[in-house]
């Protein structure tokens, strides 16, 4: 009798520089640039072992390559403005925006660009009403190359609800080439997303006083978030085309734990999976 284990393994090997210019207090322009190895491979383990005695005749591994080795080139110019005032889990008060190109050359040329504003406003004492917006997208020839990985809108600090370790096998509708058609709608080469959330400590609706958060520092998030994925010769349905938007509102209560992360869990609620209830979450990450 003879097992097999199949690995698919990608493997990265990187190394960068990173020079950051303060224009004053709350502006900056940041550069990198570096070199990236990529290679693709497959190692198939074989076992062949006796099924009367289970003496093992054979303990064997083999790897072969899966595609053509990436040598990448990578260079980055970005400009920074950051007035946010941070609380125990996320900002409660200024403003951020981040503008950046990102080229990419070398075995596949391409450019990313990204667009990242938030804004932090507090219409009362320890509430903070947060909004973002985000555009980053991959552009030119090896844009969509099949050997990166695709953009996800799905991950829970983009739109929550949408995790690809959450959506089961019976939420799929095939597509006709045998992928799942909700996650395919939550892929590709270019994205935007926006959040809402409206913030504050959990014990202040209680009366507790004193400082912002009291004994415990614990947010309590309330939040909305959308977002929508696209390809190359494809439009968003906000502009007019077919790829549609995702949708999830639910709340988080964020905790700081002990100053060495921020632990979120979240009950959300996925507009767009159809038949599912609350969905359950937890990442480490402070709020955006």
């Amino acid at each position: 009798e003879s097992d097999q284990l199949f690995v698919f393994r990608q493997t990265e090997r990187n190394a960068s520089g990173v020079l950051a210019y303060p224009l004053d207090r709350s502006r900056r322009v940041e550069f990198q640039a570096g070199v990236s190895n990529i290679s693709f491979d497959q190692v198939v383990q074989t076992t062949t072992y006796s099924l009367i005695n289970g003496a093992v005749y054979e303990d064997s591994s083999k790897t072969t390559p899966l595609a053509q080795t990436l040598n990448l080139g990578t260079s980055s110019a970005a400009y920074v403005f950051d007035t946010s005032v941070f609380g125990a889990t996320s900002p409660v008060q200024g403003q951020r925006y981040r503008f950046e190109a990102s080229p990419t050359f070398g075995s596949i040329n391409f450019t990313g660009l990204l667009a990242d504003y938030r804004r932090y406003f507090m219409p009362a004492p320890f509430y903070t009403i947060a909004v973002r917006g985000m555009h980053y997208g991959r552009y030119g020839s090896g844009s969509e190359d099949t050997r990166i990985s695709p953009l996800y809108v799905g991950y829970p600090w983009l739109v929550r609800g949408y995790d690809v370790s959450s959506i089961g096998s019976n939420e799929c509708v095939s597509t006709p080439n045998g992928s799942c058609e909700l996650i395919d709608r939550l892929l590709g080469s270019r994205m935007l997303v926006g959040n809402v959330e409206l913030r504050f400590p959990l014990l202040r609706p209680f009366g507790v006083s004193g400082n912002m958060y009291g004994p415990l520092p614990v947010e309590v998030a309330l939040f909305a978030d959308a977002g929508t994925a696209w390809n190359q010769g494809e439009t968003p349905s906000l502009r007019g085309g077919s790829r549609d938007a995702v949708k999830s509102a639910g709340v988080a209560l964020r905790v700081n734990l002990f100053g060495f992360a921020v632990g979120e869990m979240d009950f959300t609620h996925a507009f767009d999976r159809p038949g599912r209830g609350w969905i359950f979450g937890f990442n480490l990450m402070p709020g955006w």
